[in-house]
């Protein structure tokens, strides 16, 4: 026996019972194995969340409705709008990686519709400000987003004015490997109705 192998045999009698286990060294490969297969699919497959939430709230008060009409009148185009009202579409990127134009299957957009014509796009909101979210289109009743970038931790929100209150909010989409939620839920008069997690 050398030198060397009279260390290395003198080393591995001092080890405790389990360091000298086929079955611990087996075991630890396989472990080692797992988590090589699960970080190359987070690689492969990143992880992308789109949380979406409305919301809404009249341009004018109840109480507002009994005084003179010259106090707020609210057109577009020329024609009045007797209710007029703000729905607020709030997209947050939440995922790891950002959600690109490629996610949108065939270029499909995301489709907004709220039950009743939408009059106008009063704004687009950026978080953080230098950000640009997805182009958006108007259809009368359906706004489309994108395709576009959203970029991961940003947040775009659409402020668009309507006449009266939606009977529903609904999101529509087409998005490839991008985990979509809705916040909450709105009921006719806008109030948040249910909490999603």
């Amino acid at each position: 026996m050398t030198g060397n192998q009279f260390v290395g045999a003198s080393y591995l009698e001092h080890l405790p019972p389990f360091w000298r286990s086929e079955i611990f060294w087996a075991a630890a490969s396989v472990v080692v194995a797992v988590i090589a297969i699960y970080a190359s699919k987070r690689i492969a497959y990143p992880r992308r969340r789109l949380i979406y939430a409305f919301t809404s709230s009249p341009l004018i008060q109840q109480h507002q409705r009994g005084l003179s009409t010259n106090v707020l009148e609210v057109s577009v185009g020329g024609r009045r709008l007797n209710d007029p009202r703000l729905v607020f579409l709030r997209l947050e990127s939440r995922g790891s990686r950002d959600i690109s134009s490629g996610q949108f299957d065939n270029g499909t957009p995301i489709e907004v519709e709220l039950g009743l014509p939408i009059a106008e796009i009063v704004s687009l909101d950026c978080e953080p400000p230098h950000a640009h979210g997805p182009a958006i289109t108007l259809h009368d009743r359906v706004l489309r987003i994108g395709p576009g970038r959203l970029g991961a931790g940003e947040t775009v929100q659409y402020t668009l004015l309507v006449e009266g209150a939606p009977p529903h909010y609904r999101l529509r989409h087409q998005l490839i490997d991008v985990q979509v939620r809705e916040k909450w839920r709105l009921d006719r008069s806008g109030e948040p109705i249910d909490e999603c997690t």
